[in-house]
Parts: structure tokens; C-alpha cells; sequence
């Protein structure tokens, strides 16, 4: 057989064409693509959620708090509270409650009067600021009895009002090399989810509502190249998110 004659048989035979395989391969890329968008589309989020807060949780990191506006509404409560028109024509947020603030103004009135504990207000909300010797020991993460006794009262606090809680852990410029903390950073940040794992726990508050941030140094309250600045640095602030 010629050599013409064998290339015309085999580019007759059923193997194809090169360029055909390349086709099919591409169409079926194309296809598990769309599948994917498809299954994504139709994913229970509610499930999904669940199991990333349980894996966060397990990890000893609890899920970021966001804020939300809240509003308490009756029957025979005022349309007019719980959608206010704005200018444009739209509509904002439900505002908090107004006995929901007065109840917290009332409460938080007890700490001012407690050595080591600041009460300010912001414009992101209410501050609850303790110094660090109040909640824990030197360099240690694990909260102390006292600190407790001051973190329950702070639990019935937020039992009455529904506000989100961002928990603050901060130091001073001093360095902390150990095993389980090589930095400020780690030190802050395990003492602002201690606060969290015991509100969430012992304080029955809703994990939904706090989040734990570390700080470090970097947030100062005073210059740290004295005693009493750097003392005044080594603090954990809770927010109270009642604007937003």
C-alpha cells in the first residue's frame, strides 16, 4: 500500500480528528463549572454557618461580631419608630429602643464608681474599660476570681440589652516572650476571648452578639515610658454597639 493510501485510511479510521478531543474536553469543563455555580446557588447557608461557627469554635475563636440595629416593637407602638423616611425617599434602619439606653445608662452608672473601671461613650458606643489587674495576673491569660465576680456583673448588664459586644484585649510596649504567648499580640487577643468564652458560657449571652479583637501595643491610652502609663495601657475595653 502507498504511503497516501495509509494516511487516507487513517485519518478515515475512528480515532477523530486531534482537535475534536480538545473540543469535548473543554465542553465538559464548561458543564462541571455551571454544576458548581448551580450547587453553590442552592447551598443551605443556615447549615453552612453552623459548622463554620462550630469549627471556629473548637479552634477557641469565636465568630466576629457585626452590628445590627435592633428595634422593640408593640401593637400599638408608633409606625413612625420603627421606619423613619429619610430624605431621599428610602427608608433607615430600626432605631434601638429608647428604654433599652436609658436601662443601660442606669447600670453602667454602678461601675464608675468602681476603682480601675472607666465608663465613656463614643460615638460607636458605650466603652467599659478595666484595667488588667482587675480580670487577670501579670502576663497570664486565665481570668482571675475577682475578675470574675466584676464579669458577672457585667453579664446581667447585657441580659438586659440587646446590643452587640465587641471585646477589646490591649498591652503596654513591654515585649512577652513565652511559650504559649510570643508576643502582645497573642497575649491580648487570648484574654479578649477568655472575656468572650465566659460571657458566652457562665454569662448565658448569646455568642452571636460578641467578637474578640488583640490589640498588642498599638492602641495606647498613655505614653508607656512610665510605670503608670504602661498600667494604664494593660486593659481590656468592651463596646457596647449601640449606634450603627
Amino acid at each position: 500500500m502507498s504511503k497516501r493510501a495509509k494516511r487516507i485510511a487513517r485519518d478515515d479510521g475512528q480515532d477523530g480528528p486531534g482537535w475534536l478531543t480538545t473540543f469535548n474536553d473543554l465542553v465538559t469543563l464548561l458543564m462541571v463549572f455551571f454544576v458548581l455555580l448551580f450547587t453553590m446557588g442552592t447551598m443551605d447557608t443556615q447549615k453552612l454557618k453552623e459548622f463554620q461557627y462550630a469549627l471556629q469554635s473548637g479552634l477557641g475563636i469565636l465568630e466576629t461580631g457585626s452590628q445590627v440595629s435592633i428595634a422593640v416593637t408593640d401593637s400599638g407602638q408608633d409606625p413612625e419608630r420603627t421606619h423613619l423616611l429619610s430624605q431621599d425617599g428610602g427608608t433607615e434602619p430600626p432605631v434601638h429602643d429608647r428604654q433599652d439606653t436609658d436601662r443601660m445608662d442606669e447600670t453602667l452608672e454602678t461601675f464608675t464608681a468602681e476603682p480601675g473601671i472607666n465608663v465613656r461613650y463614643s460615638d460607636q458606643g458605650a466603652h467599659i474599660t478595666f484595667e488588667d489587674h482587675m480580670l487577670f495576673s501579670f502576663g497570664k491569660a486565665d481570668i482571675n476570681p475577682a475578675g470574675l465576680a466584676f464579669l458577672d456583673k457585667v453579664a446581667a448588664l447585657l441580659q438586659k440589652v440587646p446590643y452587640p459586644v465587641r471585646v477589646e484585649g490591649h498591652t503596654d510596649n513591654v515585649p512577652i516572650r513565652t511559650v504559649r504567648f510570643p508576643s502582645n499580640w497573642e497575649l491580648s487577643i487570648a484574654r479578649a476571648v477568655s472575656v468572650v468564652k465566659y460571657l458566652a458560657g457562665r454569662g448565658r449571652i448569646n455568642p452571636q452578639r460578641l467578637s474578640a479583637v488583640g490589640y498588642g501595643d498599638t492602641r495606647p491610652l498613655a505614653p508607656n515610658d512610665l510605670p503608670a502609663g504602661r498600667s494604664k495601657n494593660r486593659r481590656v475595653e468592651m463596646v457596647l454597639a449601640t449606634e450603627g
